[in-house]
């Protein structure tokens, strides 16, 4: 009877562990990643930002199409550190029907003939303590100037 019980028991808690989701990248988190994750991906939805990832395309309207292709650089300075130079995202771009440029955060407007835009927000955002294997791909937010 004993063995009867013990298997039951083993057996319940093989299937509880197998059928229980699993948890959430996000979960696994420092609460303050996640609150800064939160913000990004507020500025990354407001009115006129369109978002993309790296070779997403972010259409702006008008035929003004841009693709991050590749962070070139991601020095900003992490959140939790103090830095002499508060560092910046350069992306390389394609701006379809204009060719390649590069483009930095919060930097500067960049002119095309289909239209002016610039990149006003990014995540994820710079932090020391990013789990292993956490950090989530790069998404970037433009908009028309």
């Amino acid at each position: 009877m004993r063995a009867i019980l013990l298997a039951t028991l083993l057996l319940t808690a093989c299937t509880t562990a197998a059928g229980a989701p699993a948890p959430t990248p996000a979960a696994n988190l420092p609460q303050h990643i996640r609150e800064d994750l939160a913000q990004r991906d507020v500025a990354l939805r407001e009115p006129g930002v369109v978002a993309a990832a790296i070779n997403e395309t972010a259409d702006l309207g008008a035929g003004l199409r841009v693709r991050p292709l590749e962070v070139l650089e991601d020095s900003r300075c992490p959140q939790n550190a103090r830095c002499v130079w508060a560092g910046r995202l350069r992306v390389r771009i394609n701006v379809e029907g204009v060719g390649e440029r590069e483009v930095i955060l919060g930097e500067g407007v960049v002119e095309t003939p289909r239209g002016d835009f610039s990149m006003v927000a990014a995540t994820p955002g710079p932090w020391t303590d990013w789990p292993e294997g956490a950090k989530p791909p790069y998404r970037f937010g433009f908009r028309r100037a």
